[in-house]
């Protein structure tokens, strides 16, 4: 399983957590995820964070529950 499902998801709230601090002129997050999406099958260590189930604030419609059809 470990070879066809990536360890690492671009998930919508880290997508916008990023956003929102490019927005104010901060890129590191960005550039983080970007090096982050680069290896998604492989264990990158310090990058735990970005491996666990999103946060409960982020199971709010618009945010992490959207589909295709959404």
């Amino acid at each position: 399983m470990d070879a066809v499902n990536p360890k690492y998801v671009l998930r919508n709230y880290l997508c916008q957590s990023a956003i929102d601090a490019a927005e104010q002129g901060d890129y590191e997050e960005v550039r983080r995820l970007l090096k982050l999406m680069e290896r998604p099958y492989e264990d990158q260590p310090g990058m735990e964070k970005y491996a666990r189930l999103p946060p409960a604030w982020a199971y709010r419609p618009g945010v992490c529950m959207l589909s295709c059809s959404s």
